[in-house]
């Protein structure tokens, strides 16, 4: 029995030393959401305007281009139920914040970060944010691993690079910046009815309605309580992506927003189909690239800062 708990010791010991060293040295790797919590704790005495949504808030609205101090907390599928726990995480926390626009997508209503294709990012936010989604899956690996979070194997390249590696990551402002020249994306109907399918295939409509309704309300209820002004808005997409959307669901989108800024007395700006956007403003069908983000963001400061 000795001998084999020395052995056990033996194979055992070196594994845990190993493992031990991959996940301390992975948390060290800056990434898309540990480098955006620190540049956002950085400046959360001097924000003056936060905004959140999805990647088409987070690619498409500059901070640089707004007249008051300005942050972008959106991100990749970043559903309300993130927007809404990391405002109220950090409210109070950000004296002179005096604006939250909040990013309303053609998919928002119907569907939670699980429900898509990257419901990974659920255990980023977790990790990194200490924020969980109710149902997360606290048994999966990815809960304490960074090991699994990144993928096993990607794990061992980034230890095979000495884990120095260049991952996504936003500017110092929260905003992703992309590529200012025309698209070298293809943007036709075709790319845009996949991107809507792709959109409509995790859509759960009335099973998700309720509960997105109920963020966006204590959301807004928190934000009215410290005299905060809440601004609800749509994103331009280009139109071979509009073209394909269903009028259902942009029906109901509206007729939920509209009941919610006539209960809280806040304004929507509906963008999604605004023709003052072109085909050079896109990266892809429903994402601006940085051309576009500097025309939007202009709008929306003029818009809502009624400033020049």
């Amino acid at each position: 029995m000795k001998k084999f708990l020395i052995r056990a010791c033996i194979l055992i010991i070196p594994i845990a030393i190993f493992i031990f060293y991959m996940e301390i040295n992975l948390g060290k790797i800056q990434n898309n959401y540990n480098y955006k919590r620190k540049c956002f704790e950085n400046q959360l005495d001097s924000i003056q305007v936060l905004v959140l949504g999805t990647s088409q808030a987070y690619m498409g609205i500059n901070p640089d281009y707004f007249a008051l101090k300005t942050f972008n907390l959106s991100g990749y599928n970043q559903s309300l139920y993130y927007d809404k726990a990391l405002t109220l995480k950090y409210i109070d926390k950000m004296p002179k914040l005096k604006y939250v626009i909040i990013s309303i997508s053609y998919f928002s209503f119907g569907q939670q970060l699980i429900d898509g294709f990257e419901h990974w990012r659920d255990y980023y936010y977790s990790q990194y944010w200490g924020i969980d989604y109710p149902t997360i899956d606290k048994l999966d690996a990815r809960y304490i691993s960074k090991i699994f979070l990144y993928i096993p194997n990607v794990s061992l390249t980034y230890l095979k690079q000495g884990f120095h590696v260049g991952l996504d990551i936003p500017e110092y402002n929260g905003y992703s910046w992309t590529d200012s020249t025309c698209s070298s994306f293809i943007i036709n109907d075709t790319t845009g009815k996949n991107r809507v399918n792709i959109h409509n295939g995790y859509y759960k409509g009335k099973d998700r309605y309720s509960e997105h309704i109920d963020e966006l309300t204590q959301l807004i209820n928190n934000l009215k309580k410290r005299n905060i002004t809440p601004v609800i808005i749509t994103p331009p997409v280009y139109n071979t992506y509009s073209k394909f959307t269903d009028k259902n669901i942009i029906d109901k989108n509206a007729a939920i927003v509209q009941n919610i800024c006539n209960n809280f007395n806040c304004n929507y700006y509906n963008y999604f189909n605004d023709s003052r956007f072109i085909k050079c403003d896109f990266l892809s069908d429903d994402h601006l690239n940085s051309r576009g983000a500097v025309k939007f963001s202009k709008i929306l400061n003029k818009v809502i800062l009624n400033n020049k």
